[in-house]
């Protein structure tokens, strides 16, 4: 999957840019790779300073800790064969956008916080049957989250 960040809210100091499998399937090598559900809303990652070019699995951290991203809606990408990634991330802004509010509880318009997404690659489309759009809130300036911004209204 790749990450992508929105340009309607502020964005972060470190600027985030990846490619993520996200399926229920094994990498190349044998590894599982990550296979996210709606229990997965609320999960915090750390992905630290930089973001790798591919990973297999997310940087899972209680959210108690401090961390980068917090997974706040998982969509999905209703396409019937793999549209391309401006086509994917246009979709992904769209969705991301329209759930950010309910849980947040402020508009993304108006929140101190920014939001990104991760979209399928064609190699997780095609091989692990990936259609997930992850969305994911950072915060604004740069600095680490501590504790969930469910709810958080800023």
């Amino acid at each position: 999957m790749a990450l992508s960040k929105s340009s309607l809210v502020r964005l972060p100091v470190v600027a985030l840019a990846c490619l993520l499998v996200l399926s229920s399937c094994s990498s190349d090598d044998g590894e599982s790779v990550v296979n996210l559900t709606a229990s997965e809303v609320g999960t915090c990652l750390d992905f630290g300073d930089s973001i790798e070019a591919e990973v297999t699995e997310l940087p899972v951290v209680p959210c108690g800790e401090p961390h980068t991203h917090e997974i706040y809606a998982i969509e999905f990408s209703e396409a019937a064969t793999y549209p391309g990634l401006e086509a994917l991330e246009a979709d992904a802004q769209a969705k991301c956008l329209g759930v950010f509010e309910d849980y947040v509880g402020v508009s993304a318009f108006d929140s101190e916080l920014f939001f990104s997404w991760l979209v399928p690659t064609l190699n997780s489309w095609d091989r692990e049957d990936d259609r997930q759009i992850v969305c994911v809130i950072g915060e604004g300036n740069g600095a680490p989250l501590v504790g969930t911004v469910r709810g958080i209204a800023r």
